[in-house]
């Protein structure tokens, strides 16, 4: 799962540089047969989709005015990931200490 989200979260990186060939649909569509998947911390991936979304529809915004609220989509997207990757992490890492 951490694989993916870093994954997405690379893929939201290039959507915001190059926002006329991003696919978030694909991102939302992994990350939602992941969440369906694993199950565990659902509430955290719903936000990184919900976030995702966001950024999506954000993009037209982006391509034709690189306004305040288009970055501010993508900023929420990325911090929502890097939280969901952090938590995947810190649970690797406290099963190493066990």
């Amino acid at each position: 799962m951490k694989e993916l989200l870093q994954q997405v979260k690379k893929e939201l990186e290039q959507a915001y540089d190059h926002p006329e060939s991003a696919d978030l649909d694909r991102c939302i569509t992994q990350l939602q047969s992941a969440m369906q998947q694993y199950g565990d911390k659902g509430t955290m991936i719903e936000n990184c989709i919900r976030s995702l979304t966001q950024a999506r529809n954000a993009i037209g915004a982006l391509e034709n005015a690189g306004d305040i609220s288009s970055a501010a989509a993508f900023g929420q997207a990325f911090n929502a990931l890097e939280q969901a990757v952090e938590s995947y992490t810190n649970a690797s890492d406290n099963q190493l200490n066990l």
